[in-house]
């Protein structure tokens, strides 16, 4: 399942910002902000999902190395 978020992760991340998503291999079967409306949601489907944050923003980071 996690192979279908890294391959949506764009998709994801422009669709669904700062809200939860319940999702499994087939896609997205709930989305909100509210994460108990989310989960309810979900388990009305009778279907295996997993449960994700979509952050607010992408960020990138560098790590520098550290030089004594």
């Amino acid at each position: 399942m996690l192979r279908w978020l890294n391959k949506n992760r764009d998709t994801v991340l422009d669709l669904y910002k700062n809200q939860y998503i319940a999702y499994n291999e087939k896609g997205v079967i709930a989305h909100g902000e509210n994460l108990q409306n989310v989960l309810e949601e979900a388990n009305t489907t009778n279907q295996e999902f997993f449960i994700y944050l979509v952050p607010r923003c992408r960020y990138s980071l560098q790590i520098l190395p550290i030089q004594v």
